[in-house]
């Protein structure tokens, strides 16, 4: 290969950008020794193919791959380029714009962490599109932009995999890196390109060579990413767990570990598993030697080892890519603690059923909410936004008491509420509009007893007083309003009791208790 010769190839269907873009390259200073040739294929049948034909006609080591809309506008771009190669041979691709890791989606620009800048039009108008600054000369990434492409090393273009003009550019970071070479992003004082590509067309293939990228790249992908744990406590339902585990199998995230922790009463569940055991090495299953209720649930989280935690109730569903949207925005905003979603109720052949007061959808478009605010909301009205365990995803580091506790004392009916309110003082929400869960309404779940509802009322109002704590209902009236509505909503069964007359026995009763505190409590 000719060290001393630079190439600047495209893939054009249009001539008169084509020789715009060209007259910039003539308008570069070639250093002393150097000389450049422009290599352009015309109506290629997708970019890799015509990238590929156009690396073989060319002996020159570096090469600059570039849209036809792209206008280099460094003059120094040829020195620059060189000066990163020939300090670091283990840099085999540079580009103006790229993410410091991908997403579980492999779309870039959806990354947490960017790099780089140009001057773009993908919104409609040139303007500058800035992202974080290296700090040194480069930064690594592990994927660039394709608009262009700059390489030191010849790496075959996966024209056997991409047929069309999306994704070709991840992949080629990812085969360099593969390779063991570093993709990287320069640090420029001013962007070194123009893109003139105006809005983005990502209807001509995009979500095909997506999921082409994704189905290739997997295992590349599977060491980057964090690690999700799916828990689900069960119970004698071996029918709908074997629909909601097979809802895990299905997931489009795959670095998942699947933990059961069986409470049933007999051996049916732990026949039903045994095939998918021996198949998927991620599924473990235990036993209980005994029933343990509500400590299954921190059973399945202390055998648990991954990131992020989302709990899976046994007779319910997930959406396909649920978990990949939720880890993504985990990934995207480093100031959340629970991740969740809007969530439809099923019955129990899996039919969509109209939704409660509780899950009808929060917001038209997907939507941070700061904590504390959240929080203060669900303990005003006693409505349960976030949704069951199944609805929300969250770090495993900010559960700092078991899930199904608060403030040291277990909830037994409202462990989920609970687990959410001691989330929520350690960060924000993400409120995902698409329904990424369906909650399984059937007639084998627990009705709603006297001794549920008595826990439930009793419960509630210790959460509502215990928050004040982690800085929920600081405002007296907001708090004064959280309990006038438990009064509200529960006046009539407190009136039940003291009409009753029975004294002896309502002082045996977690609602009179309550009463009489919530009583005290509205005094103050």
């Amino acid at each position: 290969m000719d060290e001393q010769k630079i190439a600047f190839i495209y893939c054009y269907n249009d001539e008169k950008l084509l020789n715009e873009s060209i007259h910039y390259i003539h308008s570069l200073t070639i250093p002393v020794g150097y000389e450049i040739e422009i290599i352009p294929v015309e109506s290629a049948s997708s970019m890799t193919a015509g990238y590929n034909f156009a690396m073989k006609q060319t002996d020159a080591k570096y090469k600059v791959f570039l849209h036809q809309d792209v206008f280099i506008i460094n003059r120094d771009f040829i020195s620059d380029i060189l000066k990163i190669f020939q300090h670091n041979i283990k840099i085999g691709l540079l580009g103006m714009v790229g993410a410091k890791e991908l997403p579980t989606n492999g779309i870039w620009w959806e990354a947490q962490e960017k790099y780089g800048k140009v001057y773009d039009s993908h919104t409609g108008i040139v303007e500058l599109l800035s992202f974080n600054e290296p700090t040194n000369d480069v930064e690594y990434v592990q994927a660039i932009d394709g608009l262009i492409m700059v390489t030191q090393y010849d790496i075959p273009w996966r024209e056997d995999i991409f047929n069309g003009w999306h994704f070709y550019d991840i992949s080629h970071s990812v085969e360099f890196a593969i390779n063991g070479y570093k993709v990287a992003v320069p640090k420029q004082k001013e962007p070194w390109c123009i893109h003139d590509c105006g809005i983005v067309n990502v209807k001509n293939g995009f979500l095909e060579n997506k999921e082409l990228f994704l189905k290739e790249y997997c295992k590349f992908l599977y060491e980057q990413q964090p690690l999700v744990s799916i828990l689900i406590p069960a119970y004698n339902r071996p029918k709908y767990l074997e629909e909601a585990l097979k809802s895990v199998i299905n997931q489009t995230y795959k670095k998942i570990e699947i933990i059961i922790c069986d409470d049933s009463t007999d051996e049916n569940v732990k026949n039903m598993i045994q095939p998918y055991l021996s198949k998927y090495p991620n599924i473990k299953y235990y036993k209980n030697e005994e029933n343990l209720f509500v400590l299954n649930w921190n059973k399945c989280f202390e055998l648990s080892k991954g990131k992020y935690i989302n709990y899976l109730m046994d007779d319910d569903l997930f959406h396909p890519r649920k978990i990949e949207k939720m880890v993504n925005y985990f990934q995207k905003h480093k100031n959340l603690s629970v991740v969740t979603s809007y969530r439809e109720i099923i019955d129990e052949h899996g039919s969509i059923l109209p939704p409660f007061e509780t899950t009808r959808r929060l917001f038209n478009e997907d939507t941070i909410i700061d904590g504390i605010e959240l929080g203060n909301f669900i303990l005003k009205n006693s409505l349960n936004v976030i949704g069951e365990p199944t609805t929300a995803m969250f770090k495993r580091s900010d559960l700092v008491e078991k899930f199904g506790f608060y403030k040291g004392k277990m909830y037994d009916v409202i462990n989920d509420l609970a687990t959410w309110i001691s989330l929520l003082c350690r960060g924000n929400v993400m409120y995902i509009t698409e329904p990424l869960s369906y909650f399984r309404q059937h007639s084998g779940q627990n009705q709603k007893s006297f001794r549920l509802i008595e826990n439930s009322i009793s419960q509630h109002l210790r959460l509502i007083i215990d928050s004040r704590n982690d800085g929920f209902l600081s405002n007296d009236e907001d708090y004064k309003y959280a309990l006038s509505n438990q009064l509200k909503n529960n006046g009539d069964l407190f009136m039940k009791f003291i009409q009753s007359g029975n004294i002896e026995t309502l002082k045996d009763k977690k609602i009179v208790d309550s009463l009489f505190i919530l009583l005290n409590e509205l005094k103050k």
